[in-house]
């Protein structure tokens, strides 16, 4: 969701140095320490706070001073040892207790931050500072409307409304409210100078906007690959054209478009209708062009942080301009949305139907159901996910040529995903297969690797420069030791992407 480190930091207010209670070597230590601190010299300051503490352990403010100081050489564990002491001693020492519970959530004890938070509010020059704690206590406990109340709180103060209005966002992006989501962004992305936050709201913006709160969305893109092993190759060959390996390399340009119209929305729920146009030129082997025509439908609600979907999409393919391939999928789907990230649930039933007769072994229906658990790291733009999929390939014809390629499958992956300054996105995935066929195939199983890396640099608002890296390594055995089936496979990309 945020790095809170970055974005709000531990609340270092010192008090006025009315050290009444303490004693005069104490005392004096401190004020020698409080103009080190204000210099900026913090381990010179340490060091006389940790002597005003050893002259009186009783010394509450010499306490809070030290732990304000060990706060800012990032000793947060330090911290919250003479904030405890501090306030043992002085239990009304509400900017202490402001100090504690910002400590708290810094260490992700947020539940034991919200006592003392709430003891901070009491007091009214640290109310907007509490509250803000507070809110960022409960937003991660999951207490949502709580924390809706205590950002608003917090909004008062101008120095800590931009703050309040992101950390309000997040709590109706969790709560499925998207339009309120979108507003509150972006204000956050119109006021102030360029920060990290304003960066982090934007690419909520760009997330909330590309999926949902509006009309239509259109794309197109323009690339050039070059593919060490380009796959589906015509033959005479029964076995090589199941198999779809030309083991032969060329370029080609892509080109790619589409979009999506809501036919009907809601709130939180939307249907939408697309469609989506593929295209591939070979410079060489032109009998591998490939073009693919997808319309689709799409129905989308949001129950607080569930979102739930089901896909239904129709693909018909040419190959070197003949009809090759029609395909029918349905795709529901769940995700569930928490501030430090999101799981994925989809189940896919996919039903394949060659047209080019020379392939008519292949024809068959997949089924396929996996999750994915996404960790973000500060922002849904920074994450890395693990996943595990199953999916089980079932041949439509009963012939010994169909029923070799019917197999169980298991996938497990894992990747991550970075936003880089000046626009700039890396995703990196790697996943292992395993598919076991069954007879009449001879015992054949293949292990594969999938390397997946692409980067993408925004130029403006609506056009992105892609490059992108695709690699597989098919490994294949069976009991006859044929290997007919082993390839490697690496595809170089780029792309001129724009989207409205």
């Amino acid at each position: 969701m945020m790095r809170c480190a970055v974005f709000v930091g531990l609340v270092l207010w010192l008090l006025p140095c009315g050290l009444a209670g303490a004693s005069e070597q104490s005392t004096r230590l401190s004020a020698r320490g409080l103009v080190e601190f204000h210099a900026g010299h913090y381990s010179e300051a340490l060091a006389l706070f940790d002597q005003a503490v050893a002259a009186d352990t009783t010394d509450a403010y010499a306490r809070y001073y030290r732990a304000v100081t060990r706060g800012r050489l990032h000793d947060l564990e330090g911290a919250i040892t003479d904030l405890r002491a501090a306030l043992a001693a002085k239990p009304d020492f509400d900017q202490a207790a402001l100090e504690l519970g910002a400590a708290l959530v810094q260490t992700d004890a947020y539940a034991e931050a919200i006592p003392w938070l709430q003891q901070a509010q009491r007091a009214p020059e640290s109310d907007v500072q509490a509250s803000l704690f507070l809110g960022l206590a409960q937003l991660r406990l999951g207490k949502l409307a709580a924390a809706g109340e205590n950002f608003q709180r917090a909004e008062k103060e101008p120095q800590q409304s931009i703050a309040a209005r992101y950390f309000e966002g997040v709590v109706a992006y969790r709560e499925g409210d998207q339009r309120e989501a979108e507003r509150l962004f972006a204000e956050v992305v119109r006021a102030g100078p360029d920060s990290e936050m304003k960066r982090e709201a934007s690419l909520f913006l760009q997330r909330l906007r590309g999926t949902a709160g509006h009309v239509y969305h259109v794309y197109g893109a323009l690339g050039f690959q070059y593919d060490s092993n380009v796959v589906l190759a015509p033959s005479n060959d029964v076995i090589k054209q199941a198999a779809g390996i030309s083991r032969q390399s060329d370029g080609r340009a892509t080109l790619a478009a589409g979009g999506t119209y809501a036919l009907w929305q809601q709130d939180r729920t939307q249907l939408s209708v697309g469609y989506d146009f593929y295209q591939s030129l070979h410079f060489r082997l032109t009998d591998f062009d490939l073009q693919d025509d997808g319309p689709n439908v799409q129905l989308v609600t949001a129950v607080g942080p569930f979102q739930f979907g089901v896909l239904g999409r129709y693909d018909y393919y040419l190959l070197s301009s003949d009809s090759f391939l029609q395909e029918g999928t349905a795709l529901p789907w769940i995700t569930v949305l928490n501030d430090s990230g999101r799981t994925e649930v989809l189940y896919r039933m996919r039903r394949r139907d060659f047209i080019k007769h020379d392939f008519w072994v292949r024809d068959a229906f997949n089924h396929s159901a996996g999750v994915r658990q996404y960790f973000y790291l500060g922002s849904p733009e920074d994450y890395v996910f693990l996943g595990y999929r199953f999916d089980r390939d079932d041949p439509i014809h009963s012939g010994a040529a169909s029923k070799q390629f019917a197999y169980d499958g298991q996938e497990v992956s894992g990747g991550l995903g970075w936003a880089l300054p000046a626009g700039i996105t890396v995703e990196l995935t790697y996943a292992y297969r395993y598919e076991n066929y069954a007879p009449p195939s001879d015992g054949r199983h293949d292990d594969q690797h999938d390397i997946v890396l692409v980067c993408r640099k925004d130029l403006t608002e609506h056009l992105a420069l892609v490059g992108g890296y695709f690699g597989t390594i098919n490994n294949s055995t069976n009991n006859v030791g044929n290997k007919q089936f082993d390839y490697e496979r690496h595809v170089g990309s780029v792309a001129l992407e724009a989207g409205f």
